[in-house]
Order: structure tokens, then C-alpha cells, then sequence
């Protein structure tokens, strides 16, 4: 083998040297968002294996409720489960693949660190137009719609 190839490969070994051990860095470093099984994404979007967008809308008595902006968002990270502005869009992403499919409604009201539960409120759990039974029932699908309409129990009379 000349000089030329051997520089060559061994540029080739390095560079995919480098990508593993930025790979494994990421996965055997994991941080955990507060008290959550949910995972910081400490290298932003930079390496993330999967990245879906459900929107989540919130009805109290017929009238929207805002979903906050940076919801799992903090100076020191990102949770896999975030928001990044008030339009309901839920960030679902992942270094690891197939992770995402693991996740459900219940996780990212952990993130935000908010019970679904509203005292004087029934809730109607829908999601593409389905009710569903409970929020662990709803799975982060990509535009997925999901819908908690509360309604005053004492307005059902």
C-alpha cells in the first residue's frame, strides 16, 4: 500500500472513530429530565434519531387553552419531549431508535410537570378523533391531533 492510501484510511478510521464515540457519548451519558424517565437531549437536535411533531389542543368549556412555549425546555436541557412555542406542537424526539413509539400523553404531562386532572372537570380524551380511555392510552404519532376538552361538572346539569 503507498503512503497516499494508508493517510487516507486512516483519516477514514478516524472520522467514523470519532462519529461512534459521539454516538455512544450521547447514550451512555444519559441525563434525565427532573424526577422523569424521560431523557435530556444534551446535544440539542444535532444527534437525534427520530423527531415527530403531535399537536396537542385544550378546550375548558369550549373556550382553547394555551399550551406554553418551552415546555421541557431548561438552560441545561432539552427533554425529549418538548415544546418550543404556544401552538400546541409537541416535540418528540430521540437519540435512540423506536424510542419515541414508547412514549405517551402521561409522559410529557410529567415533563411539564402538570397533572391532566382539573378539579370540577370531566375530561374528553380524543385523539384524530378517537376517544381514547386514558392519556397513557395516547401515543405520539407524527401529526397526530390530540384533544383534552374539560368540561364544568357543574355545567353538565
Amino acid at each position: 500500500m503507498n503512503k497516499g492510501k494508508v493517510i487516507a484510511l486512516v483519516a477514514v478510521l478516524l472520522v467514523v472513530g470519532l462519529f461512534m464515540w459521539g454516538k455512544k457519548t450521547q447514550q451512555d451519558n444519559i441525563v434525565y429530565f427532573g424526577d422523569t424517565n424521560i431523557a435530556c437531549l444534551t446535544h440539542g437536535h444535532q444527534t437525534v434519531a427520530e423527531h415527530i411533531h403531535p399537536i396537542m389542543k385544550i378546550t375548558v368549556d369550549g373556550e382553547p387553552e394555551q399550551i406554553p412555549a418551552n415546555i421541557g425546555i431548561t438552560s441545561t436541557c432539552m427533554s425529549e419531549l418538548h415544546t418550543h412555542d404556544a401552538t400546541g406542537t409537541i416535540h418528540a424526539e430521540s437519540f435512540l431508535t423506536d424510542r419515541i413509539s414508547e412514549f405517551n400523553l402521561s409522559d410529557f404531562f410529567s415533563v411539564w410537570g402538570q397533572s391532566h386532572v382539573r378539579d370540577g372537570y370531566d375530561v374528553e380524551i380524543m385523539q384524530d378523533g378517537v376517544v381514547k380511555n386514558s392519556i397513557e392510552d395516547v401515543k405520539f404519532i407524527d401529526h397526530s391531533v390530540i384533544e383534552l376538552n374539560y368540561i364544568s361538572k357543574s355545567s353538565e346539569m
